[in-house]
């Protein structure tokens, strides 16, 4: 515990030089002084290139940054992580979803596995003889199979997926207007089988089915025995250990929805390149790391800049849903107020996550991003290569992001006033040389494990959620009280 808490000294030491000699460097300076900043400034692995290099960060200051996995001891902690030691200690669980997708798995989350890939399969192939499919789930259980589905789907199944979330009854209607019941197949996404949203629309689903929801109904779930009396077949509870993470169920049972969408074999070669991001953080958690530099980045970002926010900016447009995900991933993960010994923070933790399409969002929110009086730091994603045929088109969405980074950073310093633009901009670009399976689950587990990352470094639970839990149980109250009250605006005003 000493040479821990010397550590600990040691960093802040090291956070303190960093904010004070932050007046951030001009970046167009920085170019110009070091011609080599590009390649000093990035790190590849496994097909993808994050290049930091427009970052109002000058050398010394990036060696700084660079040695905080050292100084926190990040690669003790790191194998906590992957030893199965708690490192959620209010609730006094491990974080045990890598082994969700690695091959040395146990038999059970093997077998686990291989029922799930096998119905996905046969629902992609169309042999289960359904049209449709509905998934309903919310958080977790939707964001991250959704997001894989849109990026990996290739228009080749059998089934069309809808994704059933939120509450929303105009929604849910128009939608059993287009679908046939005798052809529908629903999938039941929650880990306690008790999720208010989740299981409002599970209980209509099985009205309107009515005969053919026995049938055609699945369950993916921790709790097999409330599955089963509320109507699920045994042998179509796909189950999952209770100590996965919503955010992180994506690898399990829950990611059934996506398989059917993208084929069982193109859902291997996600979990596989998932595993690889494993190994690779493992092997090597330094700045050497796609995951550590994320991390870093969002460091540096967040506490030593001081900025509240992160855009998260899709040119690739499979990966439209990105910011979503990474709004639950990030924000529910980090947004704490105290540290593991439950001391109030110092320091800020999680910034606000929000993302999009770049080129809509180029017409809409960068005009403020470019020359509002506040600084928002952005992360461009996008790929070199295309998918679909459309050469010319992937060309333009690269063309728009290394544009927009450039602009951000360099800004535009002549002409009349109301044409600058002030630089200086704190830009981040992530570029995969193609969005493969492989590719897509190499990048997510690597997010993943940039939160631990930052957890570590900032000395937070990122596993725990409890701002989430309160918020649903007053809601259970409430909604009585709404229920036997005859409701009017009067007696809502200043409810409380």
């Amino acid at each position: 515990m000493a040479l821990l808490s010397a550590a600990r000294d040691d960093y802040k030491e090291v956070c303190r030089v960093l904010r004070e000699n932050n007046s951030p460097p001009e970046v167009a300076d920085l170019f110009r002084r070091d011609p080599d900043r590009g390649a000093a400034f990035s790190v590849l692995q496994q097909g993808w290139m994050l290049d930091y290099s427009r970052i109002p960060l000058d050398r010394p200051q990036r060696d700084l940054l660079l040695d905080l996995p050292r100084r926190v001891q990040l690669r003790p902690a790191v194998d906590r992580l992957f030893d199965g030691a708690i490192v959620n200690p209010s609730e006094a669980q491990p974080a045990l979803h890598m082994q969700l997708r690695g091959q040395d798995a146990s038999p059970e989350r093997l077998a686990e596995r291989r029922q799930m890939l096998a119905l996905a399969d046969r629902l992609h192939s169309g042999r289960a003889g359904l049209t449709d499919l509905v998934h309903i789930g919310i958080g977790g259980s939707d964001l991250g199979p959704r997001l894989v589905a849109d990026a990996l789907d290739e228009d080749d199944s059998a089934v069309r997926v809808h994704w059933l979330s939120t509450l929303d009854g105009r929604r849910f209607e128009r939608l059993l207007r287009q679908l046939d019941p005798a052809r529908t197949g629903v999938v039941i996404a929650s880990k306690s089988f008790s999720t208010e949203e989740t299981m409002t629309q599970a209980e209509a689903m099985r009205v309107w089915m009515g005969k053919d929801f026995e049938a055609g109904s699945w369950a993916s779930t921790a709790n097999v025995d409330r599955a089963v009396a509320f109507g699920i077949r045994p042998e179509h509870v796909l189950p999952f250990p209770v100590w996965t993470g919503g955010r992180y169920s994506l690898w399990s049972s829950v990611g059934v929805s996506a398989g059917a969408q993208i084929g069982s074999s193109r859902f291997e070669e996600l979990l596989a390149g998932a595993a690889v991001a494993d190994q690779a953080m493992q092997r090597a958690p330094d700045a050497s790391s796609l995951a550590v530099m994320l991390g870093l980045m969002i460091h540096y970002f967040r506490r030593e800049l001081a900025l509240p926010t992160l855009g998260v900016v899709a040119y690739e447009p499979r990966l439209a849903l990105l910011g979503d995900y990474l709004q639950q991933l990030v924000m529910e993960s980090l947004g704490k107020g105290v540290d593991l010994t439950d001391q109030p923070l110092a320091q800020p933790s999680v910034p606000l996550v929000y993302g999009g399409r770049g080129t809509d969002l180029q017409h809409s929110i960068f005009q403020a991003l470019h020359q509002g009086t506040d600084t928002h730091p952005l992360l461009l994603v996008g790929s070199l290569a295309d998918s679909h045929g459309h050469v010319e088109w992937q060309q333009a969405q690269l063309a728009h992001l290394l544009a927009q980074a450039a602009a951000f950073a360099r800004g535009r310093h002549d002409g009349a006033p109301h044409r600058r633009l002030p630089g200086n901009r704190p830009v981040g670009v992530l570029l995969a040389e193609r969005l493969t399976p492989e590719a897509l689950g190499f990048l997510l587990a690597s997010f993943e494990h940039a939160v631990y990352v930052l957890s570590v470094l900032w000395q937070i639970n990122a596993y725990d959620q409890w701002g989430v839990e309160e918020g649903k149980r007053l809601a259970a109250g409430i909604r009585q009280r709404l229920a036997n009250d005859a409701l009017s605006l009067e007696k809502l005003a200043g409810f409380f």
